[in-house]
C-alpha cells in the first residue's frame, strides 16, 4: 500500500505506512544534515548519548527498565552516509494494541519516551555528563578503529576516498578518530541543538491507525525551539573524469583490490532501476559474470562482487587476491563490463539478475525494521514507492537498457592493500 504523506508543523513530515499483518509497530525519527568532515563526529556521538539516559530516566538500567513496563519496547538508532547527506535515525518499536492484555495503545508512551530522549537530556552544567561522554567517546572510537582493522572495508573506504576526493561522499559518518577525539560534552550539547533546529525531519510512523495526540506532540516538542528551518542542499551528480591509483602495504595476509567507477545513473532522476539491474549482473549475486568468469572460472580471486550506491552514481568491485594475481583481476573485471556494454550475455543470465532483484525487494516487506530502512533513503527526495511498485519498474528494464547504462560506467580509481613484501620489511 502506498505511505500516507502527512506534512508536520515546524517544517517536518511524517510517512504513514499502514500493515495489519506485524505484532509490532515503530516510530522512527530520520534527521539528515549534510556530511561534512567538520561536523561528522559531533553528530555521530548524539544518538548514543541521548538515548542510554535522559533527565527522567537518568540511567540506562531506568530506561531499560521503562522499556519492560512498555511490553518489552525497544530503542534503536543508526548513523548512516546516503549520498552526500548524514543521516541519524532514532527509532522506538512496540507491540500493537491487539497484542497487549487490555488492549493498550503503546505508540503514544513510546513516542514521549523518544522525544524525552531528544528534548531532555541528562545534562550537567548545560552540557552531557562527563561520564555519559566519555563512555561514548570511546565507543565510537573503538568503531573506528574496528573499521581499520576490517581491511576489506577499510579497502573501500580509502578507494572512495581515491574516487571522490573534495565530495562529502568520501566523509566517514563516524567521524575520524581525531575529531572524535577532539570533541568535547559541550560541542556535542550544541550539535545536539543544531540538529533539532537544522536537520531535515522525517517521521516514519508504522502501527494502527495514526493517534491525532502522537502528531501534536511531535509539533508540541518542537515548539519549544527558538526557531527551526530545514536545511536545503542541491543534489549534485556532477564529478571529474580521472584515473587514479593508490597501493598501501600492511601486514595481512590476503590482498584487497578495489576498483571504483563512476556511472551516469543517480537519483532523482537517472536510470537507477537499469544501474541496478547491471550491476547485479556485473557482481551483484551469486549468478553473476563476476563470480563465475572471474572467480569460479578463473581462480583469480577468493572474492569478486560489486555494489551500486544509486544516490551518488557509484560502482565498487571489491575482492580477495593474491597480490600477484591483482593486475589480472583488475584486467578480467573490466573485461566483464566490456561484456555487458556489448550485449554478450545470455537472457538466463540477465533473469537470474532480475530474479535475485526481485527477491530483494520482497523482502523488504518481512518486518517493519525492513520497511524503515526501505522508506529511509526515499525521504531525501520525498518520492515513495513500494516494493511492489520497485519490481513493476524493474521488469520494465530491457536488455538494451542494461548495455546502454554500462556505456555510461567510467572506471575511475583502483586501490590495492597488499602484504608487506621483504623488501618493505628490509627498509623498516
Amino acid at each position: 500500500m502506498q505511505p500516507k504523506i502527512i506534512p508536520l508543523k515546524h517544517d517536518m513530515t511524517l510517512v504513514h505506512l499502514s500493515g495489519d499483518h506485524y505484532r509490532t509497530g515503530r516510530l522512527t525519527a530520520v534527521m539528515s544534515v549534510p556530511l561534512a568532515e567538520s561536523t561528522a563526529a559531533q553528530y555521530a556521538i548524539l544518538p548514543g548519548l541521548l538515548t542510554h539516559s535522559s533527565r527522567r530516566y537518568p540511567t540506562l538500567a531506568a530506561v531499560v527498565e521503562r522499556l519492560d513496563e512498555l511490553y518489552g519496547a525497544s530503542i534503536h538508532t543508526a548513523v548512516e552516509r546516503v549520498g552526500q547527506w548524514q543521516l541519524l535515525t532514532f527509532s522506538t518499536g512496540f507491540l500493537r494494541a491487539r497484542y497487549t492484555f487490555d488492549g493498550e495503545e503503546l505508540a503514544q508512551d513510546c513516542a514521549e519516551l523518544l522525544l524525552d530522549m531528544l528534548f531532555d537530556p541528562l545534562f550537567e552544567d548545560g552540557a552531557f555528563t562527563k561520564t555519559d561522554f566519555v563512555r561514548e567517546q570511546r565507543c565510537l572510537i573503538e568503531r573506528l578503529q574496528s573499521e581499520i582493522n576490517n581491511k576489506r572495508l577499510y579497502a573501500r573506504q580509502q578507494c572512495e576516498k581515491l574516487l571522490c576526493p573534495d565530495e562529502a561522499y568520501s566523509v566517514n559518518p563516524g567521524g575520524t578518530l581525531e575529531t572524535v577525539g577532539a570533541l568535547t560534552p559541550s560541542a556535542a550539547a550544541e550539535a545536539r541543538e543544531t540538529l533539532l533546529s537544522c536537520a531535515r525531519i522525517h517521521w516514519i510512523y508504522q502501527g494502527d491507525e495514526l493517534p491525532t495526540a502522537l502528531i501534536k506532540s511531535i509539533e508540541a516538542r518542537f515548539a519549544s525551539l527558538p526557531s527551526r528551518r530545514a536545511v536545503r542542499m542541491a543534489p549534485d551528480s556532477t564529478y571529474v573524469m580521472k584515473e587514479s591509483e593508490k597501493t598501501e602495504e600492511m601486514s595481512l595476509r590476503q590482498a584487497k583490490l578495489v576498483l571504483g567507477f563512476r556511472v551516469a545513473a543517480a537519483e532523482p532522476n537517472g536510470a537507477v532501476m537499469a544501474a541496478r539491474l547491471m550491476n547485479t549482473l556485473w557482481g551483484g549475486c551469486p549468478s553473476s559474470l563476476l563470480f563465475r568468469h572471474v572467480r569460479e572460472e578463473q581462480s583469480l580471486c577468493y572474492y569478486c562482487s560489486s555494489s551500486y550506491d544509486r544516490f551518488q552514481g557509484v560502482i565498487l568491485v571489491d575482492s580477495g587476491v593474491e597480490a600477484a594475481d591483482a593486475a589480472r583481476t583488475r584486467e578480467e573485471v573490466l573485461k566483464q563490463l566490456d561484456a555487458i556494454r556489448e550485449g554478450n550475455f545470455s537472457d538466463d543470465e540477465l533473469e537470474a539478475a532480475r530474479r535475485a532483484l526481485i527477491q530483494r525487494f520482497t523482502s523488504m516487506n518481512e518486518t517493519p525494521a525492513d520497511r524503515e530502512l526501505w522508506t529511509v533513503g526515499q525521504t531525501l527526495y520525498d518520492r515513495y514507492f513500494t516494493p511492489e511498485q520497485a519490481i513493476s519498474e524493474l521488469l520494465a528494464v530491457t536488455r538494451e537498457d542494461v548495455c546502454r547504462v554500462a556505456k555510461q560506467v567510467h572506471f575511475d580509481s583502483a586501490y590495492l592493500l597488499r602484504p608487506i613484501t621483504d623488501d618493505t620489511a628490509a627498509k623498516e
